[in-house]
């Protein structure tokens, strides 16, 4: 294999490589600590304040969408067009951060948290009511 090029290590640092690039270059990491001072030196560099427009909107993650929309896109509550975005989000640029979003609400079953969450607010609220109503007469 070869070496991990700045691009590639600024990427993995990043974490916006894919699964198995991830794996690859976290094995050359461990396995030469030349590579590891190579990284540090680029993150290094990279803190410094040069920043272009391209990696302050990827070190911000600009386009990803807040999870708000992601829960609305589980929900099938989107447009056509935004939708279709953010399946290009997830399929054509493998954002790691926003699967991890997608992964954990399609685990989540929203519908039974609020509706417990409504419960329970409604209770609090009725023993509250019924304690005031009681207390009146």
């Amino acid at each position: 294999m070869s070496a991990p090029t700045d691009d590639e290590l600024l990427a993995y640092a990043d974490e916006r490589l894919s699964t198995e690039s991830c794996a690859v270059i976290e094995q050359s990491l461990r396995g030469d600590p030349l590579l590891g001072k190579r990284l540090a030196t680029l993150l290094s560099l990279r803190d410094q304040g040069n920043f272009s427009v391209g990696e302050l909107w990827r070190q911000q993650r600009l386009s990803c969408p807040p999870r708000a929309v992601w829960a609305a896109y589980v929900d099938n509550r989107l447009g056509d067009g935004l939708s279709q975005y953010l399946q290009f989000h997830i399929e054509e640029i493998g954002c790691r951060v926003c699967m991890a979003n997608l992964d954990d609400l399609k685990r989540r079953d929203t519908s039974t948290e609020a509706e417990r969450r409504t419960r329970k607010i409604f209770q609090s609220s009725a023993g509250n009511l019924a304690g005031n109503t009681a207390s009146s007469e």
